[in-house]
């Protein structure tokens, strides 16, 4: 019966966690993460590049191949996205490192491939977070785990 019982519980924990999340909303980190894959894959089917921004006044990433768009608004209040150039200008403001010279927009290809950029995540809540892409993947570069 105990056998049982931790059976259902770790069939079911799993999915509760999963519920509990969606109702919060995704991250803006996953809602990026996923955009830059919808961006890519359009590319990838049409045939045709593909441009991406973020328009600041509907808080949103918006995507365009000049005939097919596509858009997702940040769920969680306030979030700020930069494309950064691989090795932009910073600058130390007010005790914070900010990019002082950003790109208005990142582009897919064909292929599959992207620009290498780089993106710069600020949340209402929080301090920027610069994430690498990978412009063969239009994924995040892991981090080398090795000293």
């Amino acid at each position: 019966m105990l056998a049982l019982l931790v059976l259902i519980t770790s069939v079911l924990l799993p999915a509760a966690g999963s519920l509990l999340r969606g109702s919060r909303g995704e991250a803006a980190e996953e809602t990026v993460l996923a955009v830059l894959q919808d961006a890519r894959r359009q590319a990838v089917l049409s045939g045709r590049d593909v441009a991406l921004h973020y328009e600041p006044p509907e808080n949103a990433l918006a995507w365009t191949d000049g005939v097919q768009a596509g858009r997702r608004v940040f769920e969680e209040g306030h979030v700020t996205v930069e494309f950064l150039r691989p090795s932009g200008g910073a600058v130390l403001l007010g005790g914070q490192l900010v990019e002082a010279d950003p790109v208005a927009e990142m582009k897919f290809y064909a292929d599959g491939s992207c620009d290498l950029i780089r993106l710069q995540l600020r949340t209402a809540d929080g301090a920027p977070r610069v994430i690498p892409i990978d412009p063969w993947t239009c994924a995040p570069v892991l981090a080398s785990t090795s000293p």
